[in-house]
């Protein structure tokens, strides 16, 4: 997301009230990240909000999208004037208008800083991702299945073993009691 304001430099640097002014202008969303633009004059005015890259963030940003658009400060009313009469934020879904216009400072940072997605990409992206993991827990659960079932082997075994000898140790008490049998002899 893309925020614009007229009066955000001051002495030639830029003044931390971006990510106040936008936080406390929708609280309602959690970007992560505010990155200010700078071009070869110094600060340009534009911000460059960032959300988590999950579903979560791709709702904030749609949300706070649509609040500023509301507000009338959206791109729209960025691009028709709106924002040289006022100090106001303006806010915009970034897109690939601002991606790949050629000569334009704002499309190479966010060709450098930024990943541009359709949210069918997106989903497919987050389906492999999604299935990657479930194919690495599928095959941790399948070696702890085979360890379980190794010890059970091993339990059985030694059960058995113990059973066997415990018995046997039963018989040599009970026919030492019995009659004073040598047990070494049975």
């Amino acid at each position: 997301m893309m925020i614009n304001s007229r009066n955000l430099c001051g002495l030639g640097k830029v003044t931390n009230e971006i990510p106040s002014l936008y936080f406390h202008y929708k609280k309602r969303i959690q970007p992560i990240r505010v990155r200010t633009v700078w071009d070869c004059f110094g600060h340009s005015g534009t911000g460059i909000v960032e959300f988590n890259r999950d579903w979560n963030g791709l709702n904030d940003a749609l949300l706070s999208k649509k609040a500023y658009q509301e507000d009338g400060h959206g791109k729209k009313d960025w691009l028709s004037g709106g924002g040289a009469a006022d100090s106001s934020l303006y806010a915009w879904l970034a897109n690939t208008d601002d991606y790949y216009r050629a000569a334009n400072y704002i499309g190479e940072y966010l060709g450098k800083m930024g990943d541009l997605k359709s949210i069918s990409r997106f989903a497919e992206e987050e389906a492999r991702k999604d299935h990657k993991l479930v194919v690495r827990l599928n095959v941790i659960s399948e070696n702890i299945q085979s360890r379980l079932r190794m010890l059970e082997e091993k339990f059985s075994k030694t059960s058995i073993k113990l059973k066997c000898e415990t018995e046997e140790k039963y018989k040599i008490l009970h026919g030492y009691n019995q009659g004073g049998l040598n047990p070494i002899a049975m």
